[in-house]
């Protein structure tokens, strides 16, 4: 993909996540936007840099795990940050183990695009899909 295409991916994953926090309740409110932030950080971060491209996904993993354990930690409080500032919605306010397996599905689910766009970009797609016609 180019960096065209991967700003419109962080785009489309972005929109989603702000809909979610603005309309959606029960599950998809409290674990879809947790599973969606990880492609959607993931592409973000695809813009900039072709590097560490199987890497990233797991990279990410181990630092949202790691905010997450700062927010447990309580870091805002420990770092004095008001909690209904921007800079403390961005970080999070409140830490759930919960969290954890949502994460780790967002990182499935790049190893899936990865997977996907891999076999779309070496034609394997669009040969098997010729060949089942």
């Amino acid at each position: 993909m180019n960096r065209k295409k991967y700003l419109v991916m962080f785009m489309i994953f972005l929109i989603m996540e702000i809909f979610i926090g603005l309309y959606a309740h029960g599950w998809l409110r409290y674990y879809g936007g947790d599973i969606l932030i990880m492609p959607a950080m993931y592409f973000f971060i695809r813009i900039f840099t072709e590097k560490f491209n199987r890497l990233l996904p797991l990279i990410l993993f181990v630092f949202a795990c790691s905010v997450e354990f700062l927010q447990y930690l309580d870091i805002c409080g420990i770092l004095g940050i008001d909690k209904k500032s921007l800079l403390a919605v961005i970080i999070g306010t409140s830490g759930t183990w919960n969290d954890i397996p949502c994460y780790l599905a967002g990182t499935l689910l790049i190893y899936i695009i990865i997977f996907l766009q891999r076999g779309v970009n070496y034609g394997r797609i669009s040969r098997s899909f010729k060949k089942s016609q």
